[in-house]
């Protein structure tokens, strides 16, 4: 079966079940599902960058919080501004993320290795002082919300469908950019910059274009959050989120897209779902307070010691060999 047919019957597959979904669970589990797809979006669009392109991007949420406060300044009076439609003031995010993304990666992305890793690093930081030094804009630490008539039009079984095709659109574009001849010259580029630059490939312009387009598809999940929480904070700038997408990424498999899409969903669920659980039992005879953090960081450093490839790469190359499937788990 070709690689563009399984994809059709996975996002399909995957698409029904989620669809199915609301008949069976509360409206505080579709709630936290809807910001689930929402994260599932910030995970494989740093993949582009890091799993694709092969750069070490750690501040990817830098798009992700300038697509959040692009569309919640268009949203309130702190600054002068046409009133726009939601869905206008959202993709208003998506490309003012971009741009920034387009200047940052024509500064950072001539950096390899460590040094790009400890630019983009230090990126957010600035961001969350700059939202504090200018906190009658940026409403400081705390953030700001945003009017009800600027959130998401539904209830709450409404909105988990709005950002249920939201991701699942999102993915879709995602995978027609990896898998077509540009994302060829990305994985070349990644595999060896120097032969994939002696056979004639830009490697710079390469690298440029999956930063613009990891940055676009950041902001524009970013942008949708606030309109989905009503709210807009430093949070989307902070180093704990940047290290729940690295591990969402990690846990599902770097840069084979389904396992950065499941791994980020499952890491999402886990964290906000699961490990509060296991927390709160584990505090009830733990002489040490135990946070769900905690037990969320440290199973990034067993996956990267005991799985680095990533848990559903491993699983799908396990089960492939026992249904003798000739599986391509690299996309």
């Amino acid at each position: 079966m070709k690689s563009k047919t399984r994809a059709l019957i996975f996002f399909a597959l995957s698409m029904a079940v989620f669809a199915a979904l609301p008949v069976a669970v509360n409206t505080a589990v579709l709630y936290m599902l809807g910001l689930a797809f929402i994260f599932v979006v910030y995970c494989v669009s740093w993949d582009i960058i890091a799993g694709y392109a092969g750069q070490t991007n750690l501040g990817h949420t830098v798009f992700i919080g300038i697509g959040a406060y692009t569309t919640a300044l268009l949203c309130t009076s702190r600054i002068p501004h046409p009133d726009l439609p939601i869905f206008l003031t959202i993709l208003t995010g998506g490309i003012v993320a971009t741009l920034f993304g387009l200047g940052i990666g024509a500064i950072c992305l001539r950096l390899k290795g460590y040094y790009l890793a400890l630019v983009t690093a230090v990126l957010p930081l600035i961001f969350i002082q700059l939202a504090n030094i200018y906190s009658g804009i940026f409403g400081g630490y705390e953030g700001f919300s945003i009017p009800f008539s600027k959130a998401l039009p539904g209830g709450v079984v409404e909105n988990y469908y709005i950002a249920l095709v939201f991701c699942f659109s999102c993915l879709a574009a995602m995978y027609a950019f990896v898998n077509s001849s540009i994302g060829v010259k990305l994985r070349a580029v990644r595999d060896d910059e120097d032969l994939a630059e002696a056979v004639g490939i830009d490697v710079v312009k390469y690298k440029l274009l999956a930063f613009c387009v990891s940055a676009f598809f950041a902001g524009l999940a970013g942008a949708l959050s606030v309109h989905y929480e009503m709210t807009v904070g430093v949070d989307s700038f902070s180093i704990p989120l940047m290290l729940e997408i690295i591990l969402g990424v990690i846990a599902g498999g770097i840069g084979t897209f389904y396992g950065s899409a499941a791994g980020g969903f499952a890491i999402y669920v886990a964290k906000n779902w699961v490990l509060i659980q296991v927390s709160t039992f584990l505090n009830s005879f733990s002489p040490v307070h135990i946070s769900d953090e905690m037990i969320l960081y440290a199973l990034l450093i067993v996956l990267i010691v005991l799985s680095p490839e990533g848990v559903v790469t491993k699983a799908v190359k396990y089960f492939g060999e026992k249904l003798n499937l000739n599986y391509a788990v690299k996309n």
